[in-house]
């Protein structure tokens, strides 16, 4: 069994809730797809998001020592940028014509940056290779800009015992699980069923999915949101009831996931949806409450599914950089099964590829097992518009939950709100 390493797992929780391009006439370079047969030679720069850990960055750095070892004569520079300052970094270099030969790039700015004109194709993708809905979040116009290097899905964590006390057993629909929030409410005291926060869109927008609904539609190369829809309102209602009906705390309004984690750590929260890294960290915060905690897939909602968001990172290339052949052999390389897991088992995320989480031991490990199979069989990526990355960036979501949650506002008259912000953002 592999070793899994939680003492750094919350280092890039944040990631996930971060977020072809062809020229201006249309036309698309692309990534060598030589296989590695011509002679590879000279420099890249690559640059990589901090992880905020000295150990993470030495496993990064080995990558460009281990590289350039295996191919003699090449020359890999790897930088680590912060993730806030990331955005803009990547703006004044493609503007100042300096871009880096390979990045780290969040899911969600992807597109952004290939429908400037800025990302190489990456040619001969087989979707069945990686995490389907990375590559789906790479797509523009039908070409992919980005190959997916490693994400994380969100899945129910649980107390064994308290689900054991109020005699329930795992939800795994909706109603399970508000049903299983009201016995847990009745029969154990001090401990509020549900952590469902006011301030993760994350955790609020799979519902729409799981009701049936759409969060934006594409006609060409227009996006339109879909959230003024009965699923969209059902998903919010469904949502908000825990905290209206007292099942969740009321400090909740104001949480971020973390804030969960740590109700949840401090046995104060029974049930939590959250990613792989979130389960790393609770024990590696607290050991002891492994042998208590159970994990299941996201409750299935009523249209039958129980999608979450896959958010994490692809690998780009850029249009301007100088050696395209040396970065594509780069990434490929950072893309190999054993070298994707020396960081994705330090980070409590999981690889982008198939052959990756094959190689990562999740799938053996009952506890981790939900997480992976989330991420490849139920999961999905917000609409891949080049105008998400902003919309994200306004904070528009998590305003509304709250008002919800207040009673301020009716589920239906939210959506429609949140409806006509969207279609703003996508036309602005």
């Amino acid at each position: 069994m592999r070793k899994f390493s939680v003492a750094l797992a919350t280092v890039l929780a944040g990631v996930v809730a971060a977020c072809g391009g062809g020229d201006d006439n249309g036309t698309a370079q692309n990534a060598s797809s030589d296989g590695g047969k011509a002679k590879l030679e000279g420099s890249i720069s690559v640059w990589i998001m901090d992880p905020g850990s000295p150990k993470i960055q030495d496993v990064v750095n080995q990558y460009g020592t281990d590289f350039e070892a295996a191919h003699p004569g090449t020359k890999v520079d790897i930088q680590f940028v912060p993730w806030a300052q990331a955005h803009d970094k990547f703006v004044t270099a493609i503007a100042g014509g300096k871009v880096p030969d390979v990045a780290e790039m969040g899911t969600t700015w992807t597109p952004e940056f290939a429908d400037q004109g800025a990302l190489l194709e990456q040619p001969g993708i087989t979707k069945g290779d990686y995490v389907s809905s990375l590559v789906d979040a790479a797509t523009l116009n039908e070409k992919v800009y980005g190959k997916p290097w490693y994400a994380g899905a969100r899945s129910l964590i649980y107390r064994k015992d308290y689900l054991e006390k109020a005699g329930v057993e795992p939800p795994k629909t909706w109603e399970e699980m508000s049903a299983a929030a009201k016995a847990i409410n009745g029969t154990v005291k001090g401990v509020f069923p549900v952590g469902f926060t006011g301030l993760s869109e994350h955790m609020y927008l799979p519902t729409i999915w799981q009701a049936g609904g759409e969060i934006a539609t594409q006609d060409g190369d227009t996006w339109k949101s879909a959230l003024n829809s009965p699923e969209a309102a059902k998903a919010i209602d469904w949502y908000t009831s825990f905290y209206k009906a007292g099942l969740a705390p009321k400090a909740s309004i104001g949480w971020e996931e973390p804030d969960a984690q740590t109700a949840f750590i401090n046995g104060d929260v029974a049930m939590l949806i959250a990613g792989g890294w979130g389960y790393n960290s609770i024990i590696a915060t607290k050991p002891e409450l492994e042998e208590k905690i159970g994990t299941a897939l996201t409750p299935t909602g009523p249209s039958g599914k129980g999608t979450a968001f896959a958010g994490g990172s692809h690998l780009v290339q850029f249009t301007e950089s100088g050696n395209h052949d040396l970065g594509a052999a780069f990434v490929d390389f950072m893309l190999e099964a054993d070298q994707l897991n020396k960081f994705t088992s330090e980070i409590g995320f999981l690889p982008g590829t198939t052959a990756g989480i094959e190689a990562s031991g999740y799938l053996e490990d009952p506890q981790r097992k939900p997480f992976a199979e989330q991420l490849l069989n139920a999961s999905a990526v917000y609409p891949p518009s080049p105008k998400w990355g902003g919309l994200e960036g306004a904070n528009i979501f998590d305003g509304q939950i709250q008002k919800v949650m207040k009673n301020d506002i009716s589920p239906q008259d939210a959506v429609a709100e949140l409806a006509q912000k969207m279609d703003e953002e996508f036309a602005g």
